[in-house]
């Protein structure tokens, strides 16, 4: 077998396959010598068909067999042995490759495009320069987590009846025909109803005064102007249109008066049970301090993306792009059209790029962003942890987490965020860092536009 390598440029060459009689025919002879042992034909003892009939049953199949397992074989071994960097995997040219006789050839020629990594050095240091963003927590973002925390620890105050439009009901909706009756076989859910919820104010006053066991006539559609509100009420899903839309009894079995949590110390040992917080102004300051938290994985990944963007920019890496498109589409047939690809290969190639830079930085950094198999089974360790399993009494904890990391999509998952955890903190440490400081709104609206 010859093989050579025909360069079009540095990112594009032609692999040549030389397949000669030599060195498939002993296999293929070996093969059909099996076939003869294993055939069973009328008219002859097990094991005794004469060789050319067996030829001319399997010998065409058999030949092409060997003869392409010979060429896998022998692509991939001149692909390491040379150390090629190729992307992808190769494609047959179409241009050179010609229809095979194999029932006359004897020699046989393939042709392979392959695409090649560019060759480049890369090394992150302080020259990279990526904004990290600071977002400014507003007082008015402290005031709706204030408002929040006061409905999360509200009270219930049981009524006799409806007094206000800010009073709730509990109750069961019934789904009613045109002629007002109840439909067999038809919506029939609980449901929880702010009348504040309400925006038509003649459907909100037909509940003031109701006791529970009295019932209430309407339109839910009508009433709250909301099909997602309404679907949820009704514990609807799609195609249900004419439901969606109907008139429903609703029979109130509750009433109720929602107080909201009164600003004081009692809520404060509520929110935070391990601190001792004096009064508002500290109760505040906490807060802010949780929102800031809570923010701190949004911004880390809006930094990792701006810094993967950073360096891809950085390093300009040129790729066989005509190359790439005709892989994709090999790699994704019927999943995605040539126009499809053309629209979002900017993204394809953004990856490439990064997976090429990204090889760069493990010769770079090596354990520091190398996630090992006990750190994806610690990850799974904090899951219980933090709904409050006590793994340490646990002795079956190793099996439990056997078994979730038998799924390998969510292995997958674990190790990716480690990952990310892994190069935040290097890029943290190597990067020169201009921070930013923006309001909530602004932050996401940057986000959003991040590709």
């Amino acid at each position: 077998m010859d093989i050579t390598k025909e360069a079009i440029n540095d990112l594009n060459a032609i692999i040549h396959i030389n397949l000669k009689e030599e060195d498939y025919i002993d296999q293929v002879n070996t093969e059909l010598t099996n076939y003869r042992k294993k055939a069973s034909m009328p008219g002859f003892r097990p094991g005794k068909v004469p060789m050319g009939i067996i030829k001319k049953m399997y010998g065409q199949s058999v030949l092409a067999d060997e003869v392409n397992k010979k060429v896998s074989e022998g692509l991939n071994n001149y692909i390491m042995e040379n150390k090629l960097d190729i992307l992808g995997f190769p494609i047959p040219n179409a241009e050179k490759n010609v229809t095979i006789d194999f029932n006359n050839q004897k020699e046989f020629d393939f042709y392979f495009d392959i695409g090649l990594a560019p060759d480049f050095e890369y090394t992150l240091d302080e020259k990279t320069e990526v904004p990290y963003y600071k977002i400014k927590i507003t007082s008015k973002e402290v005031e709706n987590a204030i408002n929040d925390v006061k409905v999360r620890f509200a009270s219930e105050e049981q009524l006799e009846k409806v007094e206000d439009i800010t009073d709730s009901v509990q109750g069961t909706f019934k789904e009613l025909d045109e002629e007002g009756n109840p439909v067999e076989d038809g919506v029939d859910n609980d449901a929880f109803i702010r009348l504040e919820d309400i925006k038509l104010k003649t459907i909100q006053s037909k509940f003031l005064g109701k006791k529970p066991g009295e019932k209430v006539v309407f339109n839910p559609f009508k009433a709250f102007k909301d099909e997602q509100k309404v679907k949820s009420l009704l514990n609807l899903h799609d195609g249900a249109e004419e439901k969606l839309k109907a008139d429903y009894e609703f029979e109130i079995k509750n009433t109720l008066r929602i107080k909201e949590a009164e600003l004081n110390e009692e809520l404060f040992k509520k929110v935070y049970p391990e601190q001792e917080i004096a009064d508002e102004k500290e109760f505040r300051k906490m807060l802010k301090e949780d929102l800031a938290k809570h923010y701190e994985r949004d911004t880390d990944r809006q930094f990792l993306a701006d810094t993967i963007n950073k360096v891809i920019e950085d390093t300009n890496l040129e790729l066989p792009d005509e190359f790439m498109k005709r892989w994709l589409m090999e790699n994704n047939q019927g999943k995605i059209t040539r126009e499809q690809l053309d629209e979002q290969y900017d993204s394809y190639a953004k990856t490439f790029r990064w997976q090429l830079i990204e090889a760069k930085l493990h010769e770079q950094f090596g354990d520091e962003i190398q996630v090992k198999e006990e750190e994806i089974r610690d990850k799974v360790r904090t899951y219980f942890n933090a709904m409050g399993g006590d793994i340490g009494s646990n002795p079956q904890i190793e099996a439990i987490i056997d078994s979730v990391l038998q799924n390998e999509e969510e292995k997958q998952k674990i190790y990716n965020d480690l990952l990310d955890e892994k190069f935040i903190n290097v890029f943290k440490k190597q990067v020169t860092i201009q921070e930013k400081e923006v309001d909530s709104e602004k932050f996401f609206e940057i986000a959003s536009n991040t590709k």
